[in-house]
């Protein structure tokens, strides 16, 4: 099976004042495939676009990744991340190595809870150190029975675990919660839209906020 997605996440508005604030455009692909006799095993490649509101490039990462279904609860995964990210002078590098475990909690009410574990070991290019980061998610889901949507709400949580001479603080950062509906269009069609809320924490100045309207679609062949 192949899953092949994009997804778009849009400037919507901007709540707080623009100085506080650095909305942009995002937009996503990514393709899953199962090459193997065993069909726990997928393989995946996600791309990231992210543009700022005048249409520049702002943001490029690719994320490679190889899955590993333990049972219908858990499943462990790991991969590599390239990101380049505009800035003034030379744009930033960033190589990233990622280990993460999925898991389903429990179903309650007509709700599905579910979390999701990350551990990030990133480096900067020019830089010798490397920064440890921690990302632990939270997401509740609910089908809507007879209907083939599906109501979702998850939050992202940014813990960075070490200081590093490029400039990752140690401590709580971000979080990134969303709030969207799934569409079962067809048997291998699927569309989410929704809302992304962005915290940031900044340690030495004001915290920033940022709003996203999400818009994506997925396909399986």
């Amino acid at each position: 099976m192949q899953r092949i997605s994009l997804s778009l996440m849009a400037l919507a508005c901007a709540l707080v004042p623009a100085a506080a604030a650095e909305n942009q455009i995002w937009t996503a692909a990514g393709v899953s495939v199962e090459p193997f006799a065993n069909k726990a095993i997928d393989l995946d490649l996600d791309a990231d676009l992210r543009y700022q509101p005048d249409g520049d490039l702002d943001t490029i990462e690719f994320k490679p990744g190889i899955g590993y279904r333990i049972n219908d609860r858990f499943k462990v995964s790991g991969g590599y991340l390239w990101g380049s990210t505009r800035q003034q002078g030379p744009d930033r590098i960033e190589h990233r190595l990622w280990q993460q475990v999925s898991y389903d909690f429990t179903e309650a009410w007509s709700l599905e809870f579910d979390g999701r574990t990350r551990l990030e070991q990133r480096r900067r290019e020019g830089w010798d150190d490397t920064g440890l980061r921690l990302r632990q998610e939270f997401g509740v889901k609910r089908p809507l029975e007879g209907t083939p949507f599906e109501l979702s709400l998850s939050t992202d949580l940014y813990f960075e675990l070490n200081d590093t001479d490029w400039g990752q603080s140690d401590g709580f950062t971000e979080a990134r919660t969303e709030a969207k509906i799934e569409w079962d269009a067809s048997e291998t069609v699927s569309w989410d839209f929704g809302y992304l809320n962005q915290f940031e924490y900044e340690r030495n100045g004001p915290d920033e906020t940022n709003h996203h309207i999400m818009i994506g679609v997925s396909k399986d062949f």
